[in-house]
């Protein structure tokens, strides 16, 4: 049985390939502005709770500085440190042990986050990254929002043209 033309590329029929289209941009669009969201509730947590004891990029404090952490740790490690770094020193976690030797046996105190607010420090903390990694250019976090953003003016741009070709009767 042969596919007809206008279903090959997306299985779907040519008139609602660009409505497809669109509601994809739509969603890319609102699943970044939930990051910078988090980031945004990170970065309030980070300073209300953290900054007392780490900094990102001037140094240690009492803990660690955090500049590059989320390339050097594992996400989930990091994660849990950040939520119950208490279980990980009794767990003998080696790395939580270094970090307790080398802030002088003052351990980390366990901030009592819940899983969101430790999701958001964290997505604070790699965005602090991707600003830093960015030298010239459009930074990373906002590319996203360019390229949603081409992709919807071509789509309008397409039914624009669409609507264009019509013929309407004035008669």
């Amino acid at each position: 049985m042969a596919v007809p033309p206008e279903k090959m590329i997306t299985g779907l029929p040519k008139r609602w390939q660009v409505q497809a289209s669109g509601a994809l941009a739509i969603l890319i669009f609102l699943g970044s502005i939930n990051q910078g969201k988090a980031a945004e509730t990170g970065q309030q947590i980070f300073e209300t709770l953290c900054m007392a004891c780490h900094t990102i990029g001037n140094g240690k404090l009492v803990g660690p500085d955090l500049a590059g952490v989320t390339l050097r740790r594992d996400e989930s490690w990091l994660k849990r440190q950040i939520k119950e770094p208490d279980r990980l020193l009794a767990e003998n976690d080696p790395i939580a042990m270094q970090l307790l030797q080398e802030a002088n046996n003052l351990p980390m105190v366990p901030l009592g986050l819940n899983d969101a607010q430790v999701e958001a420090v964290f997505a604070y903390l790699k965005s602090t990254e991707q600003q830093a990694n960015v030298a010239v250019g459009v930074p990373t976090q906002y590319m996203r929002i360019v390229l949603v953003s081409m992709l919807v003016l071509i789509v309008l741009t397409l039914i624009g043209r669409r609507a264009g070709k019509k013929k309407v009767d004035v008669g």
